[in-house]
């Protein structure tokens, strides 16, 4: 049921993005599963299992599906979208959740790769999104000292509102002031001048020959592909 919610809000958010004013990319992909193509599976398994003679079972899989691609130009960034409503007393989700799923989408070579934490409008309180966002962005982007990774993932958290005709989405973005953390309010995403601004541009992607390998295997699988 959540993961249905969260296909059911990448629609809605490629749909949003493509009627911006401002926000144009030249492609949007909702819900993808690059490695179900028999070509990067053969490709994979070449890099990783052919030369070491592995068991193709013992071989890591890739991302099962990626949630959105944004396509602009020669840049390409994956979303991963984390859904979160409250049932009962209390979240029973971590606050890291989706953490894991994005770091494996550094592996395709991405240009940049985000994390986006919808909160259910109705059921999350304030204090709620406070505690889960500010504790995701600061794991994400604090220094050592902090408790924080400093990892090459952007991170926005929405507050999700369910509208006539769909769900409107209010970004708000974590930023440390000092010793704490503040949230800004940003301009929601059916505001003509909503934009998004990338930061964390991956950093395997220069540096690990598998990573290009993969980057130019999924850019020839995309263009195979209907947005």
């Amino acid at each position: 049921m959540k993961r249905k919610m969260e296909h059911t809000l990448a629609e809605e958010l490629k749909r949003q993005f493509d009627k911006s004013p401002i926000q144009k990319y030249d492609r949007i992909y909702v819900c993808k599963k690059p490695y179900q193509a028999k070509s990067l599976k053969e490709k994979w398994f070449e890099m990783y299992g052919k030369h070491l003679n592995i068991d193709p079972r013992l071989i890591p899989p890739l991302q099962p599906e990626i949630d959105m691609i944004f396509c602009k130009g020669n840049e390409l960034m994956a979303v991963e979208l984390k859904y979160f409503k409250k049932k009962g007393k209390g979240l029973d989700h971590s606050f890291y959740e989706g953490i894991e799923q994005s770091l494996a989408l550094l592996r395709w070579g991405f240009d940049y790769v985000a994390l986006w934490q919808l909160f259910d409008n109705q059921s999350v309180t304030t204090e709620e999104l406070w505690f889960y966002g500010a504790w995701t962005w600061n794991f994400l982007h604090g220094q050592a000292e902090h408790g924080g990774l400093s990892l090459p993932i952007d991170f926005t958290m929405m507050l999700v509102r369910e509208a006539n005709q769909g769900y409107d989405f209010h970004p708000i973005q974590p930023e440390r002031n000092g010793s704490s953390i503040k949230l800004n309010v940003l301009v929601p995403l059916y505001r003509p001048e909503f934009n998004i601004k990338a930061r964390h541009r991956n950093i395997l992607l220069d540096r690990c020959l598998e990573v290009k390998v993969l980057r130019s295997m999924l850019e020839k699988w995309l263009s195979t592909q209907k947005p």
